[in-house]
């Protein structure tokens, strides 16, 4: 498992040979928020995102067992200090909610479960996202827009829709309103990536250390921050369940298991390395096709709430609860092992699930002064060769997902 830093000596460390990486590279270090970094891929309004995600529906009802423990905590807590008699509002936020179809089962089952908790108290859902999010798709999906969607809790009595445009780098609700809050497959995002990775897109497959070591410091402030705001935000006995990309102690991650032969990030590489060996892009477009992302340890995650070394934890405010790690398998390649059928047709369904989240990354490392369609048409071609890929062994290919699935709280007063 990957060495945890944050609050000991070794964030130290990890910073001094940061540093010296980025120096190296003339990139900047630790700072503001990237912009640009992941843009909404698909028609807008369309809820393209979750109709093409279809296991991130069964990573957030893995986190529902978390969410819901931390749920009952939450109104208890409430209870006791006589927010139901005083039919306090109950806000719930969805932090990343990238188009809301992901979350909505859960989200629903939250709501239901406050209002049958607490039946006359007002309930708001505050969706966070940043400001170039498909919100046209958040609110065609809330307002059963979107045909094919599956129902959402509005209309319902005594229940608000809200919707944030900060980043969740930014305090995105005021101070002491949230009660419970929810995050699945976002906070892996980094405010930017510390260093150009010269051997790979993901860093946890870096073989160099200092780029490696650039982009665990980054992550580890990057996780405090982010902790720190939704702090702020959480009333006192409020809680978040948060479900964070992981490598495990299997040093599984996001489409690498022991269930397929081919790492899709490897993959990814090597077919980008083609075009680059093709001439398509260039070297440096390569080295510049960085994913701002980093996969944390449970440990990592868990680095900044202890006591290492005398230290006092770090988010003084927040109390770990519990933490685990699991694997959740890839629906399209589950279903290919069980009907097999069309290769290619496999292919063309699984392909997008990669596509959603990352598109972006691949476009952005393209040299500006390329134009758009010429931009579009390099990803498209890298796009259909890994569908080729896939159609030829499609045995070997899927997108399991690892995450470590967590619970925190903010002590009562």
């Amino acid at each position: 498992e990957s060495t945890p830093c944050g609050t000991d000596a070794r964030w130290g460390t990890s910073l001094r040979i940061m540093q010296r990486a980025l120096a190296r590279r003339g990139l900047s270090t630790l700072g503001g928020e990237a912009t640009g970094k992941h843009v909404p891929y698909g028609a807008v309004g369309s809820g393209y995102y979750s109709d093409h995600t279809k296991g991130c529906y069964d990573v957030v009802k893995r986190a529902g067992v978390v969410a819901m423990r931390a749920l009952d905590g939450v109104l208890e807590q409430r209870r006791a200090r006589g927010a139901v008699a005083a039919r306090e509002p109950f806000t719930l936020a969805d932090y990343g909610t990238a188009d809301a179809g992901t979350s909505m089962p859960l989200i629903k089952r939250l709501v239901a479960t406050v209002r049958a908790a607490e039946p006359e108290a007002p309930i708001v859902v505050l969706y966070e996202d940043q400001s170039s999010n498909d919100w046209n798709s958040v609110f065609s999906r809330v307002h059963n827009r979107i045909p094919h969607a599956e129902p959402s809790f509005i209309p319902a009595d005594n229940v608000f829709v809200l919707v944030s445009g900060a980043s969740f780098y930014e305090q995105c609700a005021p101070a002491a309103t949230v009660d419970f809050g929810f995050s699945a497959t976002a906070m892996h995002w980094l405010r930017a990536a510390p260093a150009s990775i010269p051997d790979a897109l993901l860093a946890t497959l870096t073989t160099d250390a200092g780029v490696l070591a650039a982009f665990e410091a980054q992550a580890a402030h990057d996780w405090v921050a982010i902790l720190k705001q939704r702090s702020a935000e959480l009333k006192p006995g409020g809680a978040l369940a948060i479900a964070n990309f992981a490598v495990d102690e299997q040093q599984r991650f996001l489409g690498k298991s022991e269930h397929v032969k081919e790492s899709m990030f490897d993959t990814h590489a090597r077919l980008w390395r083609e075009l680059a060996d093709e001439g398509r892009i260039t070297a440096h477009e390569f080295e510049a096709t960085n994913f701002p992302v980093f996969y944390r340890s449970l440990a990592q995650c868990r680095a900044p709430f202890d006591d290492l070394h005398g230290k006092a934890s770090e988010l003084q405010e927040l109390e770990w609860v519990t933490g685990e790690t699991d694997l959740v398998r890839c629906p399209y390649h589950v279903r290919w092992l069980a009907e097999r059928g069309d290769a290619m047709a496999h292919a063309r369904r699984f392909v997008p699930t990669t596509r959603t989240w990352s598109n972006s990354t691949f476009r952005l490392g393209l040299d500006a002064a390329r134009s758009e369609d010429e931009r579009d048409a390099i990803v498209n071609e890298l796009f259909e060769r890994y569908t080729q890929a896939v159609a030829h062994a499609p045995d070997d290919h899927a997108m399991d997902y690892v995450h470590s699935y967590i619970h925190l709280s903010k002590p009562a007063v």
